[in-house]
């Protein structure tokens, strides 16, 4: 009795270092336990669900239920000294039991620390992983700035060189342009120059009729003839060409010499023909004689119908019609 009391004793020591893991053989005192129907109805399907297919479990089954069945008479009567023997035996292997526990223990608490070193290598492994990935973003990120700027300042130096293109050919244009222009401008100084000589000739020339007409003028005799009726005279108008005259001036004289601004005269010979016509006389001096200027050899002598028109914009008004006789002589 005293044997099985502190054999129950070392069943609980060992059956709490032992622990209940499932996944492991039943222990000694699980399996005395389980044999005296001191387990719950979960650890008794889980230990029945083991021994269903463990040897060494169904071994240790018969060894506690004989060692809990009372004594039956075919058996013999178990000495003090093989009880002492046998308690000995099953005390040394509690004992073993324990130590492998403890030892399976010690084994639970190095592997808790090495998954602890590992948990920590492995967390200063994902630190220095960050830090390369952010040093590696970082890196990219400098790169692509770097590759912007160098793609700027290529555009820059393209715009540049396409700027400088443009304007060597404008440059160009304008050398052209400059030159066309001297070449022109020399054509143009020298057709202006071929006009000035040319006008100053022609002036030369003016000047030489202006001073032979002058010459002329002072040999020219003036004749004074007044209209004194702007339908005709009853007499007819004189004039005479000396022999040393060349021109007559005639001075035609109206009782309202400004009641047109112009003027305009034709002569016409016996046949009705005209020999001259004059436009655009203008009243002059203050008695607002009308000028002709007749020349000896456009006039012959003989009698000439003067007929006299007043000119007012697109208007045009007879006057009067005259006789003009015409003489030559001294």
């Amino acid at each position: 009795m005293i044997h099985r009391e502190e054999f129950r004793a070392y069943m609980k020591a060992a059956n709490r270092t032992s622990g209940n893991d499932q996944d492991r053989h039943l222990s000694e005192a699980q399996m005395i336990a389980y044999c005296r129907g001191e387990v719950s109805a979960a650890e008794r399907e889980a230990a029945e669900a083991h021994l269903v297919g463990c040897e060494q479990c169904i071994a240790l089954f018969r060894n506690a239920r004989d060692f809990l069945e009372p004594a039956r008479a075919d058996e013999e009567e178990v000495t003090a000294a093989q009880a002492d023997e046998d308690w000995q035996s099953l005390l040394a292997r509690v004992q073993t039991a324990s130590s492998t526990t403890a030892g399976d223990a010690g084994t639970k608490v190095g592997q808790s620390d090495f998954q602890r070193l590992r948990d920590k290598k492995r967390s200063l492994a994902s630190r220095v992983a960050l830090a390369l990935a952010a040093s590696l973003l970082i890196l990219l990120g400098g790169l692509g700035w770097l590759t912007w700027r160098l793609w700027q300042e290529r555009e820059s130096l393209r715009q540049s060189q396409e700027v400088a293109a443009q304007l060597e050919v404008r440059q160009q244009e304008l050398e052209q342009r400059i030159s066309q222009l001297e070449r022109s401008g020399g054509d143009q100084l020298k057709q202006e120059r071929d006009q000035r000589l040319a006008a100053e000739a022609r002036r030369d020339q003016l000047q030489n009729q202006l001073a032979t007409v002058e010459r002329a003028w002072q040999n020219i005799p003036v004749q004074f003839l007044t209209l004194s009726s702007e339908r005709g005279a009853e007499g007819d108008l004189r004039l005479h060409f000396s022999t040393s005259a060349q021109a007559v001036l005639l001075r035609l004289l109206r009782n309202k010499p400004y009641e047109f601004p112009e003027y305009a005269i034709e002569l016409l010979d016996q046949r009705g023909e005209i020999v001259r016509e004059i436009s655009r006389l203008q009243p002059t001096g203050d008695d607002g004689a009308l000028s002709i200027l007749l020349n000896r050899a456009t006039l012959n002598a003989g009698k000439y119908r003067l007929r006299l028109f007043g000119l007012r914009g697109t208007t045009k008004k007879q006057l009067g019609e005259y006789w003009l006789s015409v003489t030559v002589g001294r």
